[in-house]
């Protein structure tokens, strides 16, 4: 089986590892000055293999990182001797430190950003040069982030059983026919479930350039998605853009 196309998906998921490392941190409001490595690494590690699968732009920056966790949670696991009253560093400190220091310069960003915002009203603009602001992310995204759409779309294919089959074919699919077939639907109805979708596609190949189809489609604001919870259903809407493309 294969995919006709090479189609990278390019979204502004996390700006780096140390992005997604702080998110994780965060989200699981975990003590950023005693990291447990061996979760934080675990769940990063789900986050990486995912993106390799779905081929996302940048994953190998995301690989390198992923391999240093590896090496810390490694030396963490060796028994470390110390000479005399030398004191032991811990292997976490330099990695802490990148964080701290991430931390630091992305909250200021975020602070400048917000007085931009703040005293942009205040100012006039030369109509030649305005580049309207994009949406903020809510618009796109309700009770839910991108980094939770991957698991739950991971969590689908898990459980997502291929119905048994007696011939070989080769099946092609691609990401333009997805974003047809999810167009003509969203037309018919108001909304979507993801898990509906995933039950009537008879291959995991099928699955996957639709879910592709679903990103490039959210990216570019023809719909939006929702969900409760973790692992919930993923809804799927109509964006601003739907039917603009």
């Amino acid at each position: 089986m294969t995919i006709k196309s090479n189609h990278r998906i390019d979204l502004d998921m996390f700006e780096g590892p140390l992005d997604l490392l702080l998110f994780l941190i965060k989200r699981d409001e975990l003590n950023i000055y005693d990291i447990p490595i061996a979760q934080i690494t675990n769940e990063f590690l789900e986050y990486v293999k995912l993106a390799k699968d779905l081929k996302l732009h940048s994953a190998g920056d995301f690989v390198l990182m992923a391999a240093t966790l590896m090496k810390i949670k490694a030396r963490m696991l060796l028994p470390i001797e110390a000479e005399g009253e030398e004191e032991i560093e811990d292997p976490r400190t330099e990695l802490m430190k990148m964080l701290l220091e991430y931390k630091r310069y992305k909250e200021a960003a975020d602070t400048y950003a917000g007085l931009e915002r703040d005293e942009r009203p205040h100012y006039v603009n030369i109509p030649a040069l305005w580049d309207p602001q994009p949406e903020e992310p809510t618009a796109i995204l309700e009770n839910v982030k991108l980094y939770d759409i991957m698991l739950t779309f991971q969590y689908l294919l898990k459980s997502y059983e291929e119905p048994d089959t007696h011939s070989v074919t080769v099946e092609e699919v691609t990401l333009s026919e997805q974003t047809g077939f999810l167009n003509s639907l969203l037309l018919a109805k108001n909304s979507l479930h993801f898990s509906s979708l995933v039950k009537q596609f008879e291959s995991r190949l099928i699955i996957v350039v639709t879910f592709l189809a679903l990103l490039e489609m959210l990216r570019s604001r023809q719909i939006k998605i929702k969900q409760t919870k973790l692992f919930d259903d993923l809804i799927i809407s109509r964006g601003n853009e739907f039917g603009n493309q």
